[in-house]
């Protein structure tokens, strides 16, 4: 069907928007297994004062949705804050796609089938669909970027100030929601202000954003009680390096299908654990449990689509003529944005998923512009046959993987503590950091980082008078997890000589052997 008419347009992305909503409550999973910063951010808009979450890498994110949390509990309707962030994101992840759809079918003038493929890749693309039901950034942040690229291409048939001052103030809101935002909004989009001549908008752009951003930060760095220079705090939030970047194709890879069943190989997992020697893996074994003989079938539509992908290339590289020149300005915007912010991530975090999440939109739109759109008719098949395999991959090796709550790591390893564990007790664990949000989230006892604030837990451990309640140990601590002992200075000597003075034991009060033990610090 042919989109002309503006009603008949507007019902078809309603109902488009209504379908992404329900795939993903089909699919919203119990198993949070997967989360890094969800339970920190629902709990610091549920706990926190605003003026604590003002983090410089991501500065309006959590004060709005701490906002529109409060506004929503006005209205007497009771929502857990982590549940409450997911809803915003999946809200959110039905507009990007619609919004990406407009674009490339009005300002890119892609076929309506290779337009389809692109956005609904997307759609089940394994990282945007999981993020899509996730208390995170990344989907707010895609949509606004996406609104912001067609502004940016709108400039061509608008000369008002009004549209440029909306893009100031809508570049710069997304920055200030998420820092790197900052890269494809001034790194990569004011050259289409330079194609389309729009020299003093381009001027006011820059200038206008940098007055917002940084008066932004200026206003909340005159509250702060702490000290450090105001540049120190501008230019905050940047992550360490960590990680071998030759590896970033395999994460882009699983950001669009999920590898979690390659877990269900030893092979496989002998294989991460050599390359990925930082990484926590525990969560992800324990996820693999329940894939039995499927992974063979997932390892078969791994090999199908690998097949799949080498046809378009081959397809691609014949019929070479056929690629339309027409749309080649917009996809060297597409091409300059993979390039400045995957050089970054290769420099800053190129093993980490997140991140990469940000290239999906353009790395897709490459593949439908270059794969899909030359494919003759008698190779039409392909794209709706890479589809039913992505998300028969996607769906029986992801998402429903995370469907049941007893394959949670994290569930399973806090569940006593979740029901028993007081505001006067103490819990002493080795992580990761997602473990221990997850139990700062769940629990009211005060959590205590062995592998970042060692320190404090021995201080804790030395002086245990001083604690009211039970002191409690999520696992073995004198057997930390690989990945920690990597990356970690964890001295378990001193822990060791701690016991011996003070004449410690642990009692397990909770778990299966010691996988999901609990133990309860026992004192003279």
């Amino acid at each position: 069907m042919k989109l002309v008419k503006p009603t008949n347009k507007l019902y078809v992305y309603l109902t488009a928007f209504f379908l992404v909503q329900i795939m993903l409550i089909a699919f919203y999973p119990a198993n949070r297994t997967e989360v890094d910063d969800g339970f920190w951010y629902a709990a610091g808009i549920r706990d926190e004062p605003y003026l604590k979450l003002f983090n410089p890498r991501f500065f309006l994110f959590l004060p709005l949705f701490k906002a529109l949390y409060e506004l929503v509990s006005l209205t007497g309707l009771r929502i857990d804050a982590y549940h409450f962030m997911c809803a915003v994101s999946m809200i959110f992840a039905g507009l990007t796609l619609v919004l990406l759809y407009d674009i490339l079918r009005q300002y890119m003038h892609f076929k309506t089938k290779t337009a389809f493929f692109i956005v609904a890749l997307l759609a089940i693309s394994y990282q945007f669909w999981r993020y899509s039901v996730e208390a995170e950034v990344y989907v707010l942040s895609m949509f606004l970027i996406v609104l912001i690229l067609k502004l940016c291409l709108k400039l061509k048939e608008s000369a008002s100030w009004h549209h440029v001052l909306l893009l100031c103030i809508l570049g710069a809101f997304t920055t200030l929601l998420y820092k790197p935002n900052f890269i494809p909004l001034y790194a990569v989009f004011p050259a289409i202000f330079l194609y389309y001549k729009r020299y003093k908008a381009f001027i006011v752009y820059y200038a206008l954003s940098a007055v917002f951003i940084v008066g932004s930060f200026f206003i909340v760095y005159l509250q702060l009680p702490e000290e450090g220079t105001f540049l120190t705090y501008l230019f905050g939030g940047t992550n360490h390096p960590v990680g071998n970047p030759a590896v970033s194709v395999l994460v882009i890879t699983s950001n669009i299908l999920s590898l979690m069943w390659i877990f269900g190989f030893e092979e496989a997992t002998t294989f991460i654990i050599d390359k990925f020697p930082h990484k926590v893996i525990q969560e992800e074994l324990f996820l693999a449990q329940q894939i039995g003989r499927e992974k063979y079938l997932l390892l078969g539509v791994l090999c199908l689509l690998a097949l799949l992908f080498i046809i378009l290339v081959v397809n691609a590289i014949r019929r070479r003529d056929v690629f339309k020149m027409g749309r080649f300005r917009i996809l060297a915007i597409m091409a300059l944005w993979v390039l400045v912010y995957g050089g970054f991530l290769l420099l800053m975090d190129p093993t980490s998923n997140e991140p990469w999440l940000m290239l999906q939109i353009p790395i897709l739109v490459f593949f439908g512009a270059i794969l899909i759109e030359p494919l003759s008719k008698s190779l039409q098949w392909i794209a709706p046959t890479f589809l039913v395999l992505v998300f028969i991959n996607n769906t029986v090796g992801g998402m429903n993987l995370l469907r049941q709550l007893d394959y949670d790591y994290y569930y399973k390893k806090s569940e006593w503590l979740i029901n028993n564990a007081t505001g006067d007790d103490y819990i002493i664990s080795y992580g990761p950091m997602s473990f221990i949000r997850y139990l700062r989230y769940y629990t009211d006892a005060e959590i205590l980082n062995m592998e970042e604030g060692q320190g404090r837990a021995l201080t804790v451990l030395k002086t245990p008078e001083k604690v009211s309640g039970e002191i409690y140990l999520s696992e073995n601590i004198f057997h930390p997890p690989p990945a920690i002992m990597y990356r970690s200075q964890v001295n378990v000597v001193s822990l060791f000589k701690l016991y011996e003075e003070k004449g410690y034991r642990t009692e397990l009060i909770s778990g299966e052997g010691d996988r999901f033990a609990t133990y309860k610090l026992i004192m003279k």
